[in-house]
């Protein structure tokens, strides 16, 4: 903790997804200063290589902890499987991660073919394949690549990021009816799910990942608000700007939010 006796929290995605987790974050804890990365002029993440994704995730981790730091969460499930072993090996400070919300999944539907929508590299990693394996013998998962999904979210294309998802969720729609939403960016896409599809039970890992942070790290619970925000987005062009704020405000109107270059400085506020 800092001289105030508060924890600084830095969470980090290539886009805006991980706002998602924040917002729920947000609503668990108290008293904790948050910064946020996101690493929009390198997004997306799903379509590049491991090792691309890997020298990235290792320079946002790199400049979260030149902010002071104390713990950083990848709210990006791309960047988990690609890098957050690897770092955790390297430093002590505390990295969290996020993995598809398969084990409640299963463990709420057993014998049920469960759906995965995640990037292509999410479903190819090892990671993801050790998750899969562990489960009981006769478990049927159906992984649902989305390529293309997630930028359409962070540029604020919504109709056509619900088009795409929709188009997807129609491939395995007649054989489950269990979804698992494998990035952080989908889950802004929930309600329109379960409003088009009422019938289906969706899973996401944020609550999950929330409560894993608040146990290991010994946050306070939630009591007012007293947590504060900064979102320092990488990224020269002003038109993601709007998307942010409008998610920030609905998790806080007392925010700041900056347009950065990780190389230059600040470029606009």
């Amino acid at each position: 903790m800092n001289s105030r006796g508060r924890y600084k929290i830095g969470i980090f995605d290539s886009g805006l997804g991980g706002l998602s987790v924040l917002r729920t974050l947000w609503k668990e804890t108290s008293n904790i200063d948050y910064i946020y990365f996101g690493d929009l002029i390198n997004s997306p993440y799903g379509q590049k290589s491991k090792s691309e994704v890997l020298e990235l995730s290792k320079n946002a981790f790199e400049y979260l902890i030149e902010k002071d730091c104390e713990a950083v969460l990848f709210a990006c499930n791309t960047a988990t499987s690609a890098a957050a072993d690897f770092l955790r090996a390297k430093h002590s400070v505390p990295i969290f991660g996020m993995e598809p919300a398969l084990k409640p999944a299963v463990s709420q539907n057993p014998g049920v073919k469960i759906a995965v929508f995640a990037t292509d590299l999410t479903l190819k990693e090892e990671k993801f394949k050790n998750l899969v394996s562990g489960f009981p013998a006769g478990t049927e998962i159906l992984p649902v690549p989305c390529e293309g999904l997630a930028k359409l979210i962070d540029k604020d294309l919504w109709e056509d990021a619900w088009n795409l998802f929709d188009s997807k969720i129609k491939t395995v729609v007649n054989d489950s009816d269990i979804f698992v939403l494998g990035c952080t960016h989908y889950i802004f896409l929930k309600e329109r799910i379960l409003y088009n599809y009422p019938k289906v039970k969706v899973y996401d890992g944020n609550l999950g990942t929330t409560l894993h942070m608040k146990r290991i790290l010994n946050l306070p619970d939630f009591q007012e608000n007293k947590n504060q925000l900064d979102i320092l987005l990488n990224t020269s062009d002003s038109d993601y700007v709007h998307l942010a704020g409008r998610i920030a405000k609905t998790i806080t109107p007392n925010h700041t939010l900056s347009l950065i270059n990780t190389t230059t400085g600040k470029l606009h506020v």
